[in-house]
């Protein structure tokens, strides 16, 4: 398995951790905003970095 791929799943990952975090936690507003867009971010990252490898693991 390549960088590529393990970036992709690190970030994917950690983005989807954020968000999940974001959701359950009792936090103010804007945390709970901050959290949920930089795993949002990071999941769209996993994407992008997906598409161009035709999806190869």
């Amino acid at each position: 398995m390549t960088k590529g791929f393990w970036i992709m799943l690190l970030s994917g990952l950690i983005g989807l951790a954020l968000v999940i975090y974001a959701f359950k936690k009792d936090l103010p507003k804007g945390k709970k905003i901050a959290f949920w867009l930089i795993g949002a971010a990071l999941l769209v990252f996993a994407v992008a970095l997906a598409l161009p490898n035709g999806l190869q693991l």
